[in-house]
């Protein structure tokens, strides 16, 4: 029946073309008379290797009949003509129904609903004021969406979808085309180019060889770091390739000493199988071409790795049908198992996987909304940020300017995905680039339909040259090489004091074995520190120790040089005076308080009151945020911004785009902050629902741990006292201390007791055990201590409330 010519309907991507084993070694097309032994694999690739045993030479994607195995769809189909007819027929009917829609969204809920169900946003776009989620879907995936209340919609204002039918594209080629498919291609590269060579790591599930080019010398040296490109997990993605096969051509071109130094390489297609049927088949095909047991076709190859596989539904997906489907297990496609046979062999210092679309660049982690890297310095520097971005984006019609940077949740939650796998396994550090922002064309939507226009794709390429070259160089010093936007890895540091403390640190560093806590009432206390393997990084380790029942002044990480002073905080409690705008809100920062300011979607500012930090240096400001907002809507937005000169005039310090449904903390470097006077800070939420809270200014730079000089009297930390706390010291002493504070008429508003040897304490400017903050005006400070008396006058002049 294999050879019945009757049956030439089952192609290599059809219902009966199953590999061996899931694919390792090869497949076979049942009808061996219309497709020769030996014709998966033309044109031959010069110099094939199995880069894990790089000795032993290997033909990955011969075929042969007799590799058809039992238990293959042919057994199951094998009750007679008519059913492997109907089943082939079935196959074809149902991949040819895919198709892209939008679905409106009532609430932030709805965003995960469609994710807990499967389904991944493609896109986010306004219409008439109402946001819009567009995503592809099949007659089964759509049944499931109407069970849940969802109505579909076409797009409007959209290109024609492509027609599937002969390979003649300009600029997008086919896998398997004998002139100008991928595999043609890099065999005449091959032949004729010393530079480029073509190797293989595996096989997919219907044979194909997974190919992976080095440019540069043949050779592997390890003392060459490796870096990696791969594209299109995802096979509709075309772009993607596009982009990964000029990379080859550029770099053997015009890479000099970048592959003289670097063993570059370049998987231009991870998923050969889905890749090759969007160009025969189905356009809008999105995973790779497995058989599944309940009928359906597919696994999602980048929900497949084995770290955090499956940990959620809201990440990957069970079911079958969905387009993020997961597998039945880690590791469980041959197209995955090859990616990381090639880990295993070649361990990337980095790597970056190319996708489409969004305009985004991704970083790990992805698979928990408020989880940062412990490298994430390296990351920042790397990546870019908002203000510094690190990939422009001049594909004319694209609504936005450059590629937005951050964390992979800032998009959406995944879990079994590739960046998170390679920096937890390998320590690589990873990145995924949603190329083009997928509008607009003569004001019309592309989506994953990027125009087949070489001038455009040579765009898209040109933007993102840059990064791939910033990569490459940092792979030879990661701990200290710029990014494309010239920003630098931070030095080891705390990023957060309050409610817990964050420290990150040199990897190679000896563990902290406490850190030293300035309390607010001056005491010296030690705290253990914590870390865990998700926290240690390749050039950085984080510690964090929860803090929120202490009254932080200042830490100081115990046999480092590491510290710094918290000189003012806030968080919408009721004693926190001087802030104008925003909402409070009734649930604060895990152990931050009662409370947090919020902006409810609108456009809002919220200002901070003036802090004096004359005398400050190495300023910097510590909050903790999470916000609803969507990458796909960057118009959607937090600013945030400082004034030196109480308000006059103000500078944007920091751009927040994207979801961040859970807390984290966030550090701003503000160099230009010392020594000014009038000090603020305000946060501008543009259609931007944004939480805050445990606000203030830090200094790495502080003395609160140095030994205080004997001094003749009482002393205070400013006069007059513009902040919300002011600190008290008095000579050293061996008894315990009484601090009390007088009104001029003598009446007496607070006091404390203060034990030995400690010699100064922070008051808060509050009386009646907390309940209300003193009024401006002038004080006495007594302190009574060893027999003596001390007297301080304080005048107090915070701003107007």
């Amino acid at each position: 029946m294999a050879g019945c010519p009757a049956h030439r309907c089952t192609t290599t991507r059809g219902c009966l073309a199953r590999a061996r084993d899931g694919g390792g070694r090869g497949a076979t097309p049942l009808d061996v008379r219309a497709r020769g032994p030996r014709d998966m694999a033309a044109p031959p690739l010069a110099g094939f290797r199995d880069l894990g045993s790089p000795r032993r030479r290997v033909d990955l994607a011969r075929t042969h009949p007799r590799w058809l195995r039992a238990g293959s769809c042919m057994a199951r189909c094998a009750s007679g003509l008519l059913g492997l007819l109907l089943c082939c027929a079935a196959a074809q009917d149902a991949a040819a129904q895919l198709r892209v829609v939008e679905v409106p969204l009532a609430t932030r809920s709805s965003l995960d609903s469609l994710a807990r169900l499967g389904f991944e946003v493609a896109g986010m776009r306004r219409v008439a004021g109402e946001l819009h989620a567009v995503i592809v879907v099949s007659p089964e995936t759509e049944t499931r969406l109407a069970r849940q209340g969802y109505k579909t919609t076409l797009p409007g204002l959209a290109l024609a979808p492509t027609r599937v039918a002969e390979d003649t594209f300009r600029t997008f080629h086919s896998f398997d085309n004998p002139v100008s498919g991928i595999r043609a291609t890099l065999s005449a590269w091959t032949s004729a180019d010393t530079l480029i060579h073509v190797d293989s790591v595996g096989a997919s599930l219907e044979g194909r060889p997974m190919l992976v080019v080095k440019i540069g010398p043949a050779a592997d040296d390890p003392a060459r770091p490796n870096v990696l490109f791969i594209a299109t997990h995802h096979a509709r993605e075309w772009i993607s390739t596009a982009v990964a096969m000029k990379l080859i051509r550029w770099l053997a071109d015009s890479g000099g000493a970048a592959i003289a130094t670097h063993d570059v390489w370049v998987m231009p297609v991870e998923n050969p199988d889905g890749y090759q049927y969007t160009f025969t088949n189905e356009r809008y095909w999105r995973k790779n071409r497995r058989l599944n047991s309940g009928g359906s076709y597919g696994v999602d190859p980048n929900r497949n790795y084995p770290t955090f596989w499956g940990v959620d539904e809201l990440g990957s997906s069970s079911w079958e049908y969905a387009e993020t489907y997961r597998g039945t297990a880690p590791a469980s496609e041959p197209e995955t198992r090859a990616v990381m046979a090639f880990h295993a062999a070649h361990p990337p210092v980095v790597s970056l996987s190319y996708h489409s679309y969004g305009g985004l660049l991704l970083y790990p982690w992805g698979f928990r909304a408020g989880e940062l890297p412990p490298d994430l310095t390296r990351y920042q520097a790397l990546a870019g940020t908002e203000l510094a971005p690190a990939v422009t984006d001049s594909v004319p019609g694209s609504p936005q300017e450059h590629y937005h940077p951050g964390p992979g949740w800032n998009l959406y939650a995944t879990n079994g995905e590739y960046t998170d796998w390679a920096y937890r396994t390998y320590g690589t550090i990873a990145f995924t680039t949603e190329l083009t922002n997928g509008c607009c064309l003569q004001g019309l939507y592309y989506g994953f339909e990027f125009p087949d226009d070489s001038v455009l794709v040579e765009r898209v390429f040109r933007d993102n040259l840059p990064f791939a070259r910033s990569l490459i160089d940092a792979s030879g010093d990661l701990a200290h090489a710029p990014g494309a936007s010239g920003l630098v890895p931070g030095v080891p540091r705390f990023t957060s004091l309050w409610p817990d403390s964050w420290l990150s640190l040199d990897a190679s560093a000896p563990r902290p074995l406490s850190l030293t806590l300035r309390t607010g009432t001056g005491a010296l206390v030690d705290r253990s520190v914590q870390t865990d393997s998700l926290r240690r990084g390749v050039l950085r380790t984080d510690w964090r120790t929860d803090l929120h029942l202490d009254a932080v002044r200042a830490l100081r990480a115990v046999a480092t040089n590491v510290s710094a002073e918290l000189v003012s905080l806030a968080g919408a409690e009721p004693l926190d005076k001087g802030w104008r705008g925003w909402w409070r809100d009734s649930v604060g920062a895990p152990g931050a308080g009662k409370y947090s300011w919020y902006a409810a979607g609108g456009f809002d500012t919220l200002t901070s009151p003036p802090i004096d930090l004359r005398g400050r240096t190495a300023v910097w400001l510590q909050l903790w945020t999470r916000h609803n907002g969507s990458a796909f809507t960057p118009e959607q937005n937090g600013v945030i911004q400082f004034s030196g000169d109480s308000g006059r005039t103000w500078s944007n310090v920091a751009l927040i785009v994207g979801d961040g449904p859970s807390w984290y903390p966030m550090r701003v470097d503000l160099p230009q902050a010392g020594g000014r006077r009038g000090a603020q800070v305000r946060f501008i939420s543009n259609q931007f629902s944004w939480w805050l809270d445990a606000v203030g200014f830090a200094s790495d730079a502080t003395t609160v741990f140095a030994q205080l000089a004997t001094a003749a009297g009482a002393d205070v930390s400013e006069n007059p006292v513009r902040s919300d706390q002011v600190v008290i010291s008095w000579p050293a002493t061996v008894g315990s201390a009484r601090i009390s504070v007088f009104t001029f008429t003598g009446e007496r508003l607070y006091e404390a007791t203060v034990a030995a040897p400690t010699n100064e304490y922070v008051w808060d400017l509050t009386v009646d055990g907390g309940a209300r903050r003193v009024v401006n005006g002038a004080y006495i400070i007594v302190v009574d201590v060893d027999g003596n008396r001390y007297r301080k006058r304080l005048f107090v002049a915070r701003p107007s409330q």
